[in-house]
């Protein structure tokens, strides 16, 4: 008869875990990430009233993902011929092209072209994927009418201290492109020569008791796909994983279970309804339960698991889900490894 110590340790994987204390894993940032850009545009009459124009607007919202050998606009800089025809006219043309150029050359990585605001109070929205080879962020928009006067960002960091950027809401001051003299919205074309740098804009029109109101707002959102994210460190056979589930509802239970990568397993015990692709190995690599526990206030959850030594170059699918009802793909998330 077997005693306790003989069990094999592959039966530790049989049983609901608690999280013991475990700290959170360090889990590597992903290579790219998802923004929503909501462009709050709130120029208007009440926020700038010096000879606020009859129809304001804004156009088409455009720029690139870029690293920092690429520059698109920057306050002190000369405006590229993009720029110009931005500033001056709104078309995007120009500036798409020059971004491709980038994009071409090595130090760019995609192209951003989105709405433009009707009239002004509005708001606009695009969607920006950015890469950890591309992290910066350039978007301009034309204040309208102008004669070369404009909002943006130059250079945003979206990617800071190896963690991509949840949300960051960016304050949008005017500034002038340095190619057109004009000095009142309607003033008629006056091309400046030379060129002068671009500049904020810190004075008439703009002025408002005594300073120069933002005219709306940038909000970088991170849009998560996958609703909880998994990652595990220290994964190898013989010794203890710790597992990390983030992005979940506090309070609400977590589950890890593993499997083989090939067929299907469903799991539907204890109020879980969730469907994975776990074969039905070799009786001694079931698929198994290896955490139970609850997400912390932060809606993050870890635990502390031996990975059985005859595991070792089997290739795993680990699934992490919150208690679900019914399936719900938004619940769960997937982890495919060779465990070494």
């Amino acid at each position: 008869m077997k005693t306790f110590k003989s069990i094999s340790l592959s039966l530790l994987l049989c049983v609901f875990l608690p999280a013991i204390g475990v700290e959170a894993a360090d889990c590597p940032a992903t290579q790219t990430a998802r923004y929503t850009v909501t462009f709050d545009a709130v120029w208007s009459a009440q926020t700038h009233p010096q000879d606020f124009p009859n129809n304001p607007h804004f156009s088409g919202l455009v720029g690139g993902t870029h690293n920092d050998l690429a520059v698109i606009w920057e306050p002190g800089a000369l405006a590229s011929n993009g720029m110009e025809s931005m500033a001056e006219t709104g078309s995007k043309t120009a500036l798409l092209a020059e971004v491709n150029t980038l994009i071409n050359q090595g130090t760019a990585g995609a192209a951003i072209s989105g709405p433009g605001i009707g009239t002004s109070p509005g708001s606009a929205s695009i969607i920006v994927d950015a890469t950890q080879d591309f992290p910066l962020v350039s978007i301009v928009t034309m204040i309208a009418p102008s004669p070369d006067w404009f909002v943006g960002v130059s250079g945003l960091e979206l990617f800071d201290g190896n963690a991509w950027v949840d949300e960051l809401v960016v304050d949008l001051q005017p500034y002038d492109s340095g190619t057109d003299s004009g000095t009142m919205y309607t003033s008629s074309n006056m091309n400046t020569v030379p060129a002068e740098p671009i500049s904020e804009i810190i004075g008439y029109p703009f002025l408002n008791n005594g300073m120069v109101p933002p005219l709306g707002t940038f909000t970088f959102t991170r849009v998560y796909e996958d609703c909880l994210s998994l990652c595990v460190t220290d994964l190898v056979a013989g010794q203890t994983a710790t597992f990390h589930v983030s992005r979940g509802t506090p309070g609400e239970r977590a589950v890890i279970l593993w499997g083989v990568s090939q067929g299907q397993w469903n799991f539907n015990g204890f109020g879980w309804n969730v469907a994975f692709e776990f074969a039905v190995p070799p009786q001694s690599v079931m698929s198994r339960i290896v955490g139970l526990g609850d997400f912390d206030q932060n809606g993050e959850y870890s635990v502390s698991v031996p990975v059985p030594a005859h595991l070792s170059g089997l290739a795993i699918k680990f699934q992490a889900a919150m208690r679900n009802t019914s399936p719900d793909p938004c619940m769960s998330n997937l982890l495919d490894t060779v465990i070494p």
